[in-house]
């Protein structure tokens, strides 16, 4: 089979873009390797410990009362049902008593889910489909671990899923909050269409737009995919260079950064198999980052096989 210089050099651009090293591997990537290799080696014990079902309860109360993430806080505090005193008058100071009289409850509700449970529900039917699909584990290759953003255009500006921090001042829905050494998907639905999403150094100025470690930067024409290594800015911007006010800020920060909200992502994971190749996908479903390590939270998803998906060459 000819393939032609063109094609070597994109497949190459694609390569060195997902595989580009940094100093230290992402957590999150390491936990999808995990999951994947769990599955290729029917490991069900490196399953479970990746999920959140694997906490103890000492760590799960631990974890639980240090989230960074107002929503959960917020959903915590919401089945108190008991009237707060009168000097409870901040987030915080609500907070601390709903947690010391909830958490349990739901620490019942996570311990319902025995290694049993979790094997018969969330890790057995990945392997079922998978083997209705023909897929001999042994053989197959991982092509990309990804953060899957979902992103639609609603009230005339881009929205996509997103955790705010805890400082309710300080947090702002249009803040997009990315990990440096992290691949993301941005995936834009049809209700984008004609709004190119693009990345710069400033807000609404097409003319300063940063290119490293992205692909797709406002082309508008497929998914976004964006990588951002120790050299890029602490900050940068997303907007519609056609449309004012579709954007915001972007936040950078390094993985063991503290001060960030602790965000609920999907993990996307794209392998290859067979002869001809074809390409399928599992969705790693609300992860969250814990002391022991990132977790998944709910069961994952198989995606099933795809035809093709931009950025990747599996042909």
């Amino acid at each position: 089979m000819r393939v032609c210089a063109k094609e070597l050099f994109i497949s190459a651009i694609v390569l060195c873009f997902h595989t580009k090293s940094f100093s230290q591997v992402h957590p999150k990537e390491t936990l999808a390797r995990k999951v994947f290799d769990s599955l290729r080696y029917n490991d069900f014990k490196m399953f479970h410990e990746q999920s959140i079902f694997s906490l103890d309860e000492a760590e799960f109360k631990s974890f639980l009362y240090r989230i960074r993430n107002q929503s959960l806080r917020q959903e915590l505090i919401s089945l108190h049902r008991q009237p707060f005193p009168e000097s409870a008058i901040t987030v915080q100071s609500k907070w601390e008593i709903a947690f010391k009289h909830n958490w349990r409850q739901q620490w019942r509700h996570l311990s319902r889910y025995s290694p049993d449970k979790v094997r018969e529900d969330s890790f057995l039917p990945i392997l079922r489909t998978a083997d209705e699909f023909g897929i001999q584990w042994k053989t197959v290759k991982l092509l990309a671990i990804e953060v899957l953003v979902p992103v639609t255009w609603e009230d005339g500006r881009f929205q996509f899923k997103s955790d705010l921090d805890l400082d309710e001042n300080s947090s702002n829905a249009k803040t997009m909050h990315l990990d440096r050494g992290l691949t993301y998907r941005f995936k834009l639905d049809e209700k984008t269409y004609s709004k190119a999403l693009m990345i710069g150094h400033a807000s609404e100025d097409s003319e300063k737009k940063y290119d490293s470690g992205i692909l797709g930067n406002g082309k508008g024409e497929s998914d976004l995919l964006v990588r951002l290594g120790q050299e890029s800015p602490d900050r940068l911007f997303y907007f519609c260079p056609d449309q004012k006010g579709g954007g915001g800020v972007i936040e950078i920060k390094n993985y063991d950064e503290y001060f960030k909200p602790n965000q609920r992502t999907d993990l996307l994971l794209t392998f290859s198999f067979g002869n001809p190749l074809k390409a399928y996908q599992i969705l790693l479903k609300e992860v969250l980052s814990t002391q022991q390590g990132p977790k998944f939270c709910e069961k994952p998803t198989w995606l099933g096989e795809i035809t093709q998906i931009y950025g990747l060459n599996f042909n």
